[in-house]
């Protein structure tokens, strides 16, 4: 028997992953707890990033001799709460990239129910080395960044052309 695992996917620049609310994650109203909406939002970016340059396995493995191993640290997070999720929903978490900095990525990442927004997040994600201090990207993981922010900011154009 093989395991089911809930994969995501990425679409013009945009990473979507589906996720169900259990009950752990509520209150007792069976409302979603707010403090969980991170644990959401991480999970998105972790599923965005798997198996890619970016991912975390990749930033682990950068030798001594090159800085690593780099980790992930967020800096800085701020959270807008639009609706009140529930028990049993089925929510999409969505994440882009909006800007790649030598050190650090902006994400804009939402959650929505059926195409309402529940909840967004703005993002800064910087790289650390052993040491705690920043550290540049190393080139394969900014290349993947770059293409990822590159494909939102395209999609984003052709969108507006078609409105104007």
């Amino acid at each position: 028997m093989s395991a089911q695992v809930s994969v995501g996917a990425w679409n013009d620049g945009v990473f979507q992953f589906p996720m169900r609310v259990y009950y752990e994650d509520t209150d007792m109203g069976g409302m979603v707890y707010h403090g969980r909406y991170v644990s959401f939002f991480e999970r998105v970016r972790t599923e965005s990033i798997r198996g890619t340059d970016a991912d975390v396995d990749a930033l682990m493995a950068v030798s001594s001799e090159d800085g690593g191993p780099l980790v992930y640290v967020v800096s800085n997070l701020n959270i807008s709460y639009r609706q009140q999720a529930r028990i049993g929903d089925v929510l999409m978490g969505h994440s882009m990239v909006k800007r790649v900095r030598a050190a650090a990525v902006e994400v804009k990442q939402w959650i929505s129910r059926d195409d309402q927004i529940v909840a967004e997040a703005e993002l800064l994600v910087a790289v650390i080395g052993p040491d705690g201090r920043p550290r540049r990207w190393p080139q394969k993981t900014r290349a993947a960044w770059e293409r990822w922010m590159n494909e939102a900011q395209e999609q984003a154009l052709q969108a507006r052309s078609r409105v104007e």
